[in-house]
């Protein structure tokens, strides 16, 4: 039981799609607000596509997610706004 919890823990805290949008690599958004709430919905949304089998099995990951995300978007939303790209012209 123990092994499961700490597995479940390390690939929630791996999956942070807050942390990984706005200090990762930021494939999807990058610093935007609400970009980890963002990528979390694209999963869930890409999970009803047959084909996508990535998206299927990060659905469940992406739904636990989405409440934390939401939080920590909004904790640093003045970081992000800092931050936002300027818009190109």
């Amino acid at each position: 039981m123990r092994i499961a919890i700490l597995a479940l823990t390390m690939a929630l805290l791996a999956g942070c799609a807050t942390a990984n949008e706005t200090f990762g690599m930021g494939q999807l958004c990058g610093r935007q607000p609400y970009c980890g709430a963002a990528t979390d919905i694209e999963i869930i949304k890409g999970s009803t596509n047959d084909n996508d089998v990535y998206s299927r099995a990060l659905a469940p990951f992406a739904i636990i997610d989405l409440p934390f995300s939401i939080v920590a978007d909004t904790l640093i939303l003045p970081y992000t706004i800092f931050h936002m790209r300027p818009a190109q012209e």
